[in-house]
């Protein structure tokens, strides 16, 4: 056939469709698939089917929707930082604050003044303000005042076991950084006659 023009189709008469002079071969029953069968029609004024038909005719399963979009996400979600808890500092805790600050303050000043007048008096003089500025810092701590004004009195805890060390500490400084006790004392305990055996 020359050109590029399709070839005629010629239709078979009804005498070669009942069995007549019928040249080609017996093609028989042609199967076709289940499911590929174009559906009918719906009727009018019913609503259209809300899945396509898959194998079977049965109605394909719908997706499940994003995990995003559910409940369950959203409670397995984490939870950011929580921010830092605020603190409302009355002048009040303020004062009781400032007064804890200045007690150990105070005695450590008046025992440095009387050792040494020029140095523990500057530091007695400038107490005050020393205390007030480690208010400031202590204030803005929320841990800090719960452990200054707190209900389970950490604070004063630490004040008891200060006053039961101070006698074991004031010894030590006499004996080894003012050496008003000491080697001198036990000297003089020593027996006349034991003198010549700790002689250099």
């Amino acid at each position: 056939m020359r050109g590029g023009g399709a070839p005629r189709v010629v239709p078979i008469t009804a005498a070669e469709e009942a069995g007549g002079d019928w040249d080609g071969d017996d093609l028989g029953e042609i199967p076709f698939p289940s499911g590929q069968v174009s559906p009918e029609p719906p009727a009018p004024g019913a609503s259209p089917p809300s899945a396509d038909p898959g194998a079977g005719g049965e109605a394909a399963p719908r997706d499940e929707p994003p995990a995003h979009s559910r409940r369950e996400w959203r409670r397995a979600a984490p939870v950011p930082a929580s921010r830092p808890r605020s603190i409302r500092v009355t002048a009040g805790i303020r004062a009781d604050i400032n007064a804890k600050i200045s007690l150990p303050l105070e005695i450590a000043g008046r025992i440095f003044e009387a050792r040494d007048p020029f140095c523990g008096g500057a530091f007695v003089a400038q107490r005050p303000e020393i205390a007030d500025a480690l208010t400031e810092i202590v204030c803005d701590s929320a841990d800090l005042v719960a452990f200054f004004t707190g209900p389970a009195g950490g604070f004063m805890r630490y004040m008891n076991l200060a006053a039961a060390l101070w006698p074991v500490l004031e010894v030590a400084a006499a004996h080894h950084v003012y050496h008003t006790i000491g080697p001198a004392d036990a000297a003089d305990s020593v027996p006349a006659g034991a003198a010549g055996v700790y002689a250099a």
